[in-house]
């Protein structure tokens, strides 16, 4: 069955960058017409949690934060009250906005980032860049003011050893809903006929089955001298709305990272980025030889 975005979680810290996120969760929820939940997550340690505050005390002080986080989301966005809620949590960052998309069923998280120089700040750098690893469904990183959401063009890049079924679907779901097109990229580094082959191989099958479901879609393949800056270049030349690209797990080892080709296209893109960490650790395949 095809994925469906419904339920978007909009991690919210006050800063600039989270109200980016805020405002494109907005606008692209006039489409999805789903439901948004705005988090604010305040540490263990805050004077609210201590014995200080009876339950009912505490409970005030919650509902003063809710409010206070419902006014700061009408200020932001043109969004009428029934179509969100405003949830104050206790916890790690990172973990307390993993756990509550799980909790809330949230079909994706949508974050507001940086650029790689600035990682210590909340919400954005190494804490996006967790979650995007981490998290069980599609994480959406946007790293400037939206001008629009208005998604006329997907870019699916695809890699020859690293293609999962999710994208490719999550892809398709998203195209449906916005009426747009589907850009499948892949980009070569070096000369080889065997590579070339394999390549022309995997992105034909999923350009057919992408048109298959009605939806316009074109294959590229080019050689460049570097992967990365070669996909970039694509996304702003071709004037792309959303790349949607897959991050991969160790299967080894407990820690998750993201790997070079993801970080480098969350951080340098200029255009909001989907990620998706494959819910079977290694490669799912649908009718497309081992990649």
């Amino acid at each position: 069955m095809e994925a469906s975005i419904s339920h978007l979680l909009v991690p919210v810290d006050y800063s600039d960058k989270s109200v980016f996120g805020l405002k494109y969760a907005v606008k692209l929820n006039k489409v999805l017409n789903g439901k948004i939940t705005f988090l604010n997550v305040i540490k263990g340690v805050d004077p609210i949690w201590s014995e200080f505050f009876t339950d009912a005390e505490r409970e005030i002080l919650l509902k003063r934060l809710r409010d206070h986080m419902r006014d700061f989301v009408l200020k932001n966005a043109d969004i009428d009250e029934s179509k969100f809620d405003c949830l104050i949590a206790k916890g790690k960052l990172c973990d307390t906005i993993m756990q509550t998309a799980e909790q809330l069923k949230a079909n994706a998280i949508i974050m507001g980032t940086s650029h790689a120089d600035n990682i210590k700040k909340m919400i954005i750098g190494t804490n996006a860049l967790r979650v995007v690893s981490e998290a069980k469904c599609p994480v959406i990183t946007i790293k400037s003011e939206p001008s629009s959401t208005d998604i006329k063009r997907l870019i699916l890049p695809l890699d020859i050893s690293k293609e999962t079924r999710e994208k490719v679907v999550d892809a398709v779901d998203i195209a449906k809903k916005f009426g747009a097109e589907v850009l499948v990229v892949s980009a070569y580094t070096f000369e080889d006929e065997l590579v070339y082959n394999k390549l022309r191989q995997q992105q034909d099958q999923v350009v057919k089955y992408i048109t298959d479901r009605g939806i316009k879609c074109s294959g590229h393949l080019f050689r460049t001298d570097d992967q990365i800056d070669g996909v970039l270049d694509f996304i702003d030349k071709k004037k792309g709305d959303m790349v949607i690209i897959t991050t991969h797990q160790q299967l080894e080892i407990v820690t998750s990272f993201v790997g070079s080709f993801a970080k480098s296209i969350i951080s340098k893109a200029n255009i909001p980025v989907m990620s998706i960490v494959p819910r079977n650790k290694y490669n799912v395949i649908f009718k497309i030889p081992a990649c």
